[in-house]
């Protein structure tokens, strides 16, 4: 199942319930309810549609995430276990189909070895996607969940930068024998919304971590990076971007500071304004991705830490996102050995100079150049003092990697999340 998530078959989504009555078909009646008498001849029948994110869907996820394996080897769908693989729990809900789709049917009351078909669909987003088998285990209630393999059109998904109400269509055939259709309502979240973690109690003391969804939004392939790469060595700050390939400290922090002064130099500047709307189950973060605040020349911490981290992970320095509560920062490894000293950058400062563009810089004297170095370097050492001090106060929960860990205090590795196969959002600037 996913890492660091809790096992996908302890959530059911609270739906509204289709009951279907089949003749000729022995079995239970509908789960949570207490039994009847009953013609031997019929059985209740139930179909219950269910997401991960319950009533919302979040296409950064589904994109990002879209080539990953979460089970690797080991594979709990009925129908995909390997030979030898441990025996399932009688309490266990039996899972057919593919574990890492989003989208599922949750079937009750069904007869044994029943032959079920189930289809999966969203109007513009979500080709019909069936699953189609014979369901050899059950619960004792005939319970199992169908996830049919989701065959999503990608595209569609990343222009989608405001949400908007979707129409859901489950539909399921048992023995031959077609349930009544059911259509839901959902809602499709912008592209810009990162889910941060998943809800199962509204006391929030039961929760999946999604933090690392946050690595898709740092994009060291977009074409920007070049740019700005190319204007930090028009500055004269490095004459190369060798990553760790000089083997010195102070020249992997003074690439850093060219890759700093070149987007001062961009007059990108902080902007708290990030409205993220509310959902029920799923915390989550609105971020902008790296060509919307270069545009805007405008980034909030996290926008920024995303930038910064995209640009020094083309270069090959090792970056991470810190979260801590209400707030990120960026940080980055000196080195690329596991004792190398991590330093932190608190990107929030990025607009407090006022300095020049690249293109203006050959018209100052070299006292107002040099005037100007000054005053950037000042800054990125603040920046990197108040980095510094954020990654001292939390240290011990930054390396806390148990399931207690408070979740708004993450360190999230973008080599990691890249290795785990979250991969980078592609953007194309159009909407939706």
């Amino acid at each position: 199942m996913r890492p660091l998530v809790l096992l996908l078959l302890c959530a059911t989504l609270p739906a509204h319930l289709l009951a279907f009555d089949i003749p000729g078909l022995a079995g239970p009646l509908t789960p949570k309810k207490k039994p009847q008498q009953q013609s031997k001849k019929t059985t209740r029948l139930t179909m219950a549609p269910w997401s991960y994110t319950e009533g919302d869907l979040y296409p950064s996820a589904i994109v990002s995430t879209a080539t990953v394996d979460w089970n690797g080897d080991d594979q709990d769908a009925e129908d995909k276990k390997a030979a030898g693989a441990a025996k399932p729990k009688k309490k266990d809900l039996p899972i057919y189909g593919d574990e890492n789709a989003w989208l599922a049917v949750d079937l009750a009351g069904l007869p044994k070895n029943a032959q079920v078909e189930v289809t999966i669909s969203i109007d513009g987003f979500l080709k019909p996607s069936t699953w189609k088998g014979t369901v050899t285990r059950t619960t004792s209630a005939g319970e199992a969940r169908i996830f049919p393999k989701a065959l999503w059109d990608y595209d569609a998904l990343l222009r989608v930068r405001q949400q908007r109400p979707i129409n859901v269509t489950f539909q399921t055939t048992v023995n031959g024998i077609p349930l009544p259709i059911d259509n839901e309502t959902y809602v499709m979240r912008s592209l810009n919304d990162c889910m941060f973690y998943v809800l199962w109690d509204e006391e929030g003391e039961d929760f999946d971590d999604f933090s690392w969804l946050f690595a898709a939004y740092v994009n060291e392939n977009h074409p920007e990076v070049d740019m700005i790469l190319k204007e930090a060595l028009k500055s004269g700050i490095v004459s190369d971007f060798d990553g760790y390939q000089s083997e010195d400290p102070k020249q992997v922090m003074m690439q850093v500071f060219a890759v700093w002064n070149a987007l001062q130099r961009r007059g990108i500047k902080y902007s708290d304004v990030s409205h993220t709307l509310p959902s029920k189950f799923v915390v989550s973060q609105t971020v902008r991705f790296l060509d919307d605040s270069v545009r805007a020349t405008q980034a909030n911490c996290v926008d920024g830490s995303v930038l910064m981290a995209s640009v020094l992970s083309k270069i090959g320095i090792t970056s991470y996102l810190v979260m801590i509560p209400g707030h990120c920062f960026l940080a980055f490894d000196l080195g690329d050995d596991e004792d190398s000293k991590r330093i932190g950058l608190e990107t929030t400062m990025l607009g407090h100079d006022e300095i020049r563009s690249v293109e203006q810089i050959a018209n100052l004297t070299e006292t107002a150049k040099l005037a100007e170095f000054k005053k950037s370097y000042k800054t990125f050492g603040t920046a990197v003092k108040v980095g510094n001090a954020n990654l001292k106060k939390y240290k011990t929960e930054l390396e806390d990697d148990s399931e207690d860990a408070d979740p708004e205090i993450q360190l999230i590795s973008i080599p990691d999340a890249r290795d785990l196969g979250i991969m980078p959002i592609a953007t194309n600037g159009s909407s939706r």
